[in-house]
């Protein structure tokens, strides 16, 4: 065997209890409340509570205080991710919105541009018709 196996042994080895043992643990066992004096000093103690006391107590049990904790930090990840995506939603509407008014002017730009173009020709045109009409007249 080896030195571990050798102390394991000789810590778990089998002792007999001291003699006076069973009057120790005896003493100990009549100092201990009964479940039945408990009990009286949770009534006497909830006499003695406030109403919201009582309320919370029902409320907020130990074994649920974790569990609230994990709730609660759920909620707020939720909201802090909610709140996230709407503002992420919002630039994302804004810099649409922005595109699409520059695209409107440079829209209009052409338009405009168009516009004179067309214009000119007609310019142009008119003048040709003006010419004609003033040269048939003279004739």
């Amino acid at each position: 065997m080896n030195r571990f196996e050798d102390e394991l042994k000789v810590a778990l080895r089998r002792e007999e209890p001291s003699p006076d043992f069973t009057d120790r643990l005896m003493a100990r066992i009549t100092e201990l409340p009964s479940p039945q004096t408990e009990r009286k000093a949770d009534k006497e103690k909830d006499r003695g509570s406030t109403w919201w006391q009582k309320i919370t107590a029902v409320l907020h049990p130990p074994q649920m205080k974790w569990a609230m904790a994990g709730a609660m930090a759920a909620v707020l990840i939720v909201s802090v991710v909610g709140v996230n995506r709407y503002r992420q939603h919002q630039i994302e509407l804004q810099r649409q919105a922005e595109i699409a008014e520059a695209e409107g002017q440079r829209a209009k730009e052409q338009v405009m541009f168009a516009m004179r173009i067309a214009s000119a020709k007609l310019n142009v045109a008119q003048k040709k018709v003006k010419d004609t009409l003033q040269h048939d007249d003279s004739k």
